[in-house]
């Protein structure tokens, strides 16, 4: 059974982020310093955030009991693609980077990994570690190349791109299990845990030139009905089809339920592609998920 009392926990955390973000933009902090902040996250905190993500235990036993989890997750990031191409045409232009993306990337690792640990316990964790790694590709890859506005040598700015060389570094990490010297795990893990806060933080900012009625724009309303509602039922339909089991299906759709990534705030006012509308896919969808999430969980 799901505690709410986690979720909520959670979901408080983040908004209490946002509101000091907003309350230094407002009062203190001037668009230098958000400038600034945004280069320093996608530059540095991000890139340590997703090595550290990529530090899992790998053996053959876990492969093998993972295989259904994987499949799922792949699967899942093609479906996002193709929904996001297909359901957002009608969309404002500048908006549709920020909606493709938040489609493709969810907020599973923050609030996903938390809810299956206490649905399924420490096996929870283990596969969702797992079931995280092609969605941490795709945002990076597929991802990143929404927001570019020049297709010119598109391929050669994304590769050196901070976060897809990270992701680089830390296939080639998992894959052949590398540990990094004790000095330079700790200060990775040190700048990856300000990840959270630091980009809940740049949201409050951009939330700060934000009207209240913003937050219901149709656009936005449509896409958590994707976000929270499509993209599950399509997962769990998936899941039942291929014959996963219970515990497979179950964890990937209450994953797929979550509302959409910060990271969308962010590279949204790293590219100029209107954070102010990203800002407004991300705090909706996630308050909307504290209805959703809940729900899902009678399912599985």
């Amino acid at each position: 059974m799901l505690d709410m009392t986690k979720v909520l926990n959670l979901q408080g955390q983040l908004f209490l982020l946002l509101a000091a973000g907003f309350f230094f933009r407002k009062k203190i902090l001037d668009e230098r310093f958000q400038a600034g902040l945004t280069d320093l996250i996608i530059d540095l905190l991000l890139p340590c955030n997703i090595i550290v993500s990529f530090q899992v235990e790998m053996n053959r036993e876990l492969l093998k009991s993972s295989m259904y989890i994987l499949g799922i997750s792949f699967f899942n990031q093609v479906i996002c693609i193709l929904l996001g191409a297909l359901l957002f045409r009608w969309c404002r232009e500048d908006d549709q980077p920020s909606l493709k993306y938040a489609t493709l990337c969810s907020n599973s690792g923050f609030l996903g990994m938390p809810i299956a640990e206490g649905l399924w316990g420490a096996e929870g964790t283990m596969l969702a570690s797992m079931f995280l790694i092609p969605q941490r590709v795709f945002m990076w890859t597929a991802g990143v190349g929404y927001y570019s506005r020049d297709k010119r040598n598109v391929f050669v700015r994304l590769i050196t791109h901070p976060c897809i060389v990270a992701v680089i570094i830390g296939l080639i990490i998992m894959a052949f299990q590398i540990r990094f010297p004790a000095f330079l795990d700790r200060a990775v893990h040190s700048f990856s845990n300000c990840n959270t806060g630091m980009s809940m933080f740049l949201i409050g900012m951009i939330a700060s030139k934000i009207r209240l009625r913003d937050f219901l724009d149709k656009e936005i309303l449509w896409f958590c009905a994707v976000r929270l509602a499509l993209i599950p039922l399509i997962t769990f339909a998936f899941s039942k089809l291929i014959g996963a089991d219970s515990l497979s299906a179950g964890m990937s759709t209450i994953l797929v339920a979550m509302p959409a990534g910060g990271t969308t705030a962010v590279l949204a006012a790293k590219y100029g592609r209107n954070p102010e509308f990203a800002v407004g896919c991300v705090a909706t969808s996630t308050l909307l998920s504290l209805i959703a999430i809940p729900i899902w969980s009678m399912f599985v």
